[in-house]
């Protein structure tokens, strides 16, 4: 409220937008002019609309052939995916357990901030 009262004293409320003089009286014959000029580049412009057509009627092909793509990397990875076996996935938690040693452990602590007092406090806990 104390800004629009510091624009006021300093502004007044008189509108500070006007029209040039004359404006008006010139404007019906610039458009005019301008939709005789657009009206001459439209009619040299008919090729694009052909070739818009045929855009819009290839796009249904387009939409096809992308979606055969998809379906044929799905079935890849599928195939990919099925030859390793279940297994694979198992050995590699198994191998990363195994890699897992105090060394990591205490880096971990050492990156969350947690001294021995925070560890036994967390083992005590009810929950």
């Amino acid at each position: 409220m104390k800004e629009e009262k510091y624009l006021i004293e300093k502004v007044g409320r008189e509108n500070p937008f006007r029209v040039p003089e004359g404006y008006f009286d010139t404007l019906s014959s610039q458009i005019m002019a301008k939709i005789e000029k657009e009206g001459v580049e439209a009619r040299d412009i008919q090729p694009a609309k052909e070739k818009r057509a045929k855009v819009v009627w290839l796009r249904p092909v387009l939409y096809a052939a992308a979606s055969v793509c998809a379906l044929f990397i799905s079935v890849v990875a599928y195939q990919n995916y099925s030859e390793q076996g279940v297994t694979a996935p198992a050995q590699t938690v198994v191998a990363n357990n195994q890699m897992m040693t105090d060394d990591y452990f205490d880096e971990a602590a050492d990156y969350v901030m947690l001294d021995n007092q925070d560890i036994y406090a967390c083992l005590m806990s009810d929950y």
